[in-house]
Formats: structure tokens, C-alpha cells, sequence
């Protein structure tokens, strides 16, 4: 199988809470209980929630009416609008914004 080339940057789990089916996962910051700040990475990675799973998400729900690369595609898009939003967000708290 195919897998999404994540970069590991946590950018979308940075911003879970923002998600309607994320809140339970966010800390009050926002980001998700589970990812280890230090190295960015996830400290449940193998029970994971679905929705956290790109690769078995599109395998669960969408294989049968969505192209894979399409998905990806979509998937990479809205990983660098997330990404943009924490640079934003850090540089803004640097420059006392």
C-alpha cells in the first residue's frame, strides 16, 4: 500500500482542537494531548485515531470514489495552510504581537 508522505512537522496536530472531532484529543491550547512537543511525534502513533491515519482513512472511506494521489494531493495542500498558520502564530509571539 501506498503511504502519505508525512513530514512529520505536527502542524495538524498542533491544531486538532480547531477540528469538531479533534476537541476531545486538544489540550486548552489546542493541540493534541498525545504528541510529544519535544520531538514532535506521536505517543499513541500505532492506535492512533482514524482521522489521524491518512493512509487508512482514504482506505476506509474514499477509496472507491476519490483517487489516492488526488487525496494526497489535497492532504500536502492543507499540511502547508496549516503549517503557514504556526509560523504565523510563533512569529507573532516573538515579535510581541
Amino acid at each position: 500500500m501506498e503511504c502519505f508522505d508525512c513530514k512529520k512537522c505536527a502542524a495538524c496536530c498542533r491544531q486538532v482542537g480547531a477540528t469538531p472531532w479533534g476537541k476531545q484529543l486538544a489540550l486548552p491550547d489546542g493541540i493534541c494531548r498525545y504528541l510529544n512537543t519535544k520531538t514532535n511525534l506521536c505517543t499513541i502513533y500505532d492506535r492512533r485515531p482514524l482521522f489521524c491515519n491518512i493512509d487508512v482513512y482514504y482506505e476506509t472511506f474514499l477509496k472507491d470514489t476519490m483517487d489516492r494521489d488526488y487525496f494526497y494531493a489535497m492532504n500536502k495542500q492543507e499540511c502547508l495552510k496549516l503549517q503557514k498558520k504556526i509560523y504565523k502564530k510563533e512569529r507573532s509571539l516573538h515579535d510581541g504581537n
